[in-house]
């Protein structure tokens, strides 16, 4: 009660100038090619390495809805494969977008902790799980696996507030339909194995940086 008695005297009564903003683009980018880089820092004996491809593209929502489901079914075989199968891994994920503001572009990123010395080796199965789903696709079985989460996530997200706050400020954001949350379940199952491997062919095969703390060495 107080706090809406705050936004209706502080907020509301604000006047309206008339102006709409807009998001700017500045032109920073991240640094082109395929990079690598080694920071020594902290005691504890641990590793986190983090491989991020990037680079600008053209915003189509089809392909940013790929996007996210490759990410996601990465982190699945991920999680078999590196984390169950090879050990030494203590979490893995993997995560994409692609984004239409301030400028058309696209993220990956595969993030995960691990012992010092089984960092590189790790490095190499994650690059061999990419270079699968480049190569032959996802497996149908992965694809089925993502799409049952995203049906009880979205079931669970229908009560959350703050969910529905952020499809009408992305909305209106990004000039779209508020009522296209509701065929969100929809979208995501018109998708086929072929959708996610062209858009692991497209932007996973591209310029990447994988950065990797280590700790310090001892003095």
């Amino acid at each position: 009660k107080v706090f809406e008695e705050h936004v209706m005297n502080y907020i509301a009564s604000l006047p309206d100038k008339g102006k709409k903003e807009r998001p700017v683009d500045l032109g920073y980018r991240m640094k082109k090619g395929d990079i690598k880089k080694v920071v020594n820092k902290g005691q504890d004996p641990k590793s986190t390495v983090s491989i991020m491809y990037y680079g600008d593209t053209n915003y189509d929502v089809k392909e940013a809805r790929a996007m996210r489901a490759l990410g996601e079914i990465l982190s699945i075989k991920l999680i078999e494969e590196v984390r169950e199968n090879e050990s030494g891994v203590y979490g893995i994920s993997a995560r994409g977008s692609i984004n239409k503001l301030p400028n058309g572009s696209y993220t990956f990123n595969i993030g995960f902790p691990c012992s010092p010395d089984n960092a590189e080796n790790l490095i190499n199965s994650c690059m061999r799980e990419v270079n699968k789903i480049v190569d032959n696709g996802p497996e149908a079985k992965d694809l089925n696996k993502f799409l049952e989460a995203e049906r009880v996530k979205f079931k669970e997200n229908l009560k959350d507030n703050r969910y529905w706050m952020g499809n009408f400020t992305g909305s209106f954001t990004l000039e779209r339909d508020p009522a296209e949350i509701l065929n969100t379940i929809k979208n995501l199952e018109e998708l086929t194995v072929k959708d996610i491997q062209n858009v692991a062919k497209k932007y996973l095969t591209g310029d990447k940086t994988i950065a990797i703390l280590m700790p310090e060495e001892a003095k």
